[in-house]
């Protein structure tokens, strides 16, 4: 099945937030140039970027890595997380369906569009984190 490219950038989005969670990450320091560095370099040496072509397509085009990266705030259609921009550090939020505190990464991981599984977001977010060095 095809994926939108709205939803392709969603799931990004999405997936990252989960794969850092997967990392002890709920917030990363506000620093422009090196979300956008770190994320685009990850990006470029993941396994899994074939299955986003237009997330792929808009990082070739300019798109800057942050708002690649936080794209999924809470207006969006996400089912497991959410990116808050509007402070000192961008967070991390978990929707009401992880209420009690606990999340699935697998269940999560499958509700993502994209077929990754958890270990490939977080494989994903600890090469970004690698790069990120805060």
């Amino acid at each position: 099945m095809t994926i939108t490219p709205s939803r392709q950038r969603n799931a990004v989005s999405e997936g990252m937030a989960l794969g850092l969670i997967m990392c002890d990450r709920f917030t990363l320091s506000w620093d422009k140039v090196a979300i956008d560095l770190s994320f685009e370099g990850a990006w470029r040496s993941w396994q899994y970027r074939h299955r986003f072509s237009q997330v792929d397509t808009d990082i070739r085009h300019g798109s800057d890595g942050v708002r690649v990266m936080t794209r999924a705030d809470e207006r969006k259609h996400t089912f497991s997380f959410y990116w808050d921009t509007s402070g000192r550090d961008i967070a991390i939020y978990p929707r009401n369906v992880w209420s009690d505190g606990e999340v699935d990464v697998d269940q999560a991981a499958e509700w993502i569009d994209g077929g990754v599984p958890a270990e490939g977001w977080q494989e994903l977010a600890t090469d970004f984190l690698r790069r990120f060095k805060k």
